[in-house]
């Protein structure tokens, strides 16, 4: 059996594990990190195959979460309008983000993202007649599917964890078709992809658009899973979360965002229960991790630790 299956499987038989010996409140908690995996899934698709860091991948998720608001629970539409309309409009922003910044570079890139993210950020609170201001819009729920109710958190799981891992997936699958290693190319040496004649530009676009995707799938988890949409989830401070995550679990593989994204809400979890500084602590252990493993958990191994201390070592 090949590696990439008994991993599949080992994530599926731990998934149906903890969702039999976890208490509520640690199914809810595991539902918010496979939420955040997914965000931290769509920075790395920009950030392990082209090298940018977009910081309005959550702005993307929050478009998504808002029109799932406005046009479920204010208007009252079937879901599987909402849904789809929602996922379709953070693609939407996608297409115009993507064309406003895709011939940014490195540094460039990162700050008008976030200059973006902002301005979208900024509207959300400022246009309160659409989407509610500061107080948001409440009363998001999810409807009742073959006697089942969605909006319970274990029944949420199951249906969260399933289309999680599909996503991881199809982004494996992905990264080894030829527009990822396409993409990987153009990350290395993009002047010789342009002078092979591989549209740069145009697959750049199409990674954005993509990752916007895979946004506003977890902007549509997130909104059902909180109940109600309120600025707080396009915030600088829910992006740079997100690329903590990524950064920490490996954003250059596929499983990294996933590893990152679960153990930063369970560090928050844990450690808000001892303490009010809590987000010091998680501070201190992050910069650790990164200081110690700066190409991830998901990467890490000590010999690779050993070098990066002889290394040091040799420089001083």
């Amino acid at each position: 059996m090949k590696r990439e299956t008994l991993v599949i499987l080992g994530v599926v038989a731990g998934l149906l594990v903890w969702l039999l010996v976890a208490g509520d409140y640690a199914v809810s908690r595991t539902n918010r990190a496979m939420i955040y995996a997914l965000m931290a899934l769509s920075f790395s698709v920009l950030a392990g195959r082209l090298g940018w860091f977009s910081l309005c991948q959550t702005t993307l998720a929050g478009v998504s979460g808002y029109v799932v608001a406005i046009l479920g629970a204010q208007h009252g539409l079937p879901y599987a309008v909402v849904i789809p309309a929602a996922i379709l409009t953070s693609m939407l922003f996608a297409v115009v983000f993507g064309v406003l910044t895709v011939r940014a570079r490195a540094v460039s890139f990162l700050m008008l993202t976030l200059a973006l993210g902002q301005m979208v950020w900024a509207l959300s609170f400022q246009w309160v007649g659409l989407t509610g201001g500061y107080n948001g819009i409440s009363g998001v729920r999810l409807p009742m599917v073959l006697g089942f109710n969605l909006n319970d958190p274990r029944v949420f799981y199951v249906l969260l964890a399933t289309c999680t891992v599909l996503i991881f997936l199809a982004v494996h699958r992905f990264y080894n078709s030829r527009f990822g290693l396409l993409l990987l190319g153009i990350q290395e040496n993009e002047q010789r992809m342009r002078a092979l004649g591989h549209p740069v530009y145009l697959a750049r676009f199409a990674a954005f658009v993509l990752a916007g995707a895979i946004a506003g799938v977890a902007g549509v988890f997130l909104v059902y899973d909180m109940g109600i949409m309120s600025p707080s989830p396009l915030s600088l401070n829910q992006a740079v979360l997100v690329l903590t995550a990524a950064v920490l679990g490996g954003y250059r593989t596929v499983w990294g965002p996933a590893l990152g994204a679960g153990i930063l809400i369970t560090l928050q979890t844990g450690v808000a229960q001892y303490t009010d500084r809590h987000m010091m602590v998680v501070g201190a252990v992050l910069a650790l991790c990164i200081l110690l493993m700066p190409r991830g958990l998901s990467e890490f191994s000590w010999k690779s630790l050993v070098r990066g201390r002889r290394a040091t070592t040799s420089s001083t």
